[in-house]
């Protein structure tokens, strides 16, 4: 084979290998701008229970999720420097009581969320006593408990904003 047709050879297949990656990985349909209905369209195919809330509300339950996983963080960080005073400290802190709720909050949640909630609470005050007693196993056990029931609770619900 001649310089010019393996050249020739080359060219053609790095030709097909770059007509051949834009069809596998272009969309097969024109992007589609979402409209505010497509939102509502894709969370109903969402399998999870919707649970309503106002602004006020919703802001309440993401912070305190949020504060669930920092705390979690924290705690991990702790136990690098074996620290059990401040892990206990910190589970201590996101036990049952520990917060305020808006007005309505609780009344808007499903029975099975608020056990879930209940159920992380009792986990991180659980986990407050292991700690003070200097029983590391079970608080992991506890942790492990207690990101499960997290892990079970947002497969099971989603927030939605109510208007009204």
């Amino acid at each position: 084979m001649s310089k010019t047709h393996s050249n020739l050879l080359v060219g053609l297949l790095a030709i097909t290998l770059a007509v051949l990656s834009y069809i596998a990985w272009s969309p097969a349909e024109p992007a589609k701008e979402r409209s505010p209905d497509s939102q509502s369209q894709s969370a109903s195919n969402d399998p999870r229970e919707a649970v309503p809330m106002n602004a006020e509300q919703m802001q309440f339950a993401l912070a305190q999720m949020r504060g669930f996983l920092e705390a979690v963080e924290r705690l991990e960080a702790a136990e690098r420097e074996m620290d059990t005073e401040t892990m206990a400290r910190i589970a201590g802190a996101h036990g049952p009581g520990k917060n305020q709720a808006p007005q309505g909050f609780r009344d808007r949640l499903p029975e099975t969320f608020r056990a879930m909630s209940s159920a992380t609470r009792a986990s991180f005050a659980a986990m407050e006593k292991d700690l003070s007693n200097g029983d590391l196993d079970a608080y992991k056990a506890t942790r492990l408990e207690a990101l499960r029931t997290c892990n079970a609770c947002h497969s099971s619900f989603r927030f939605v904003l109510d208007p009204d």
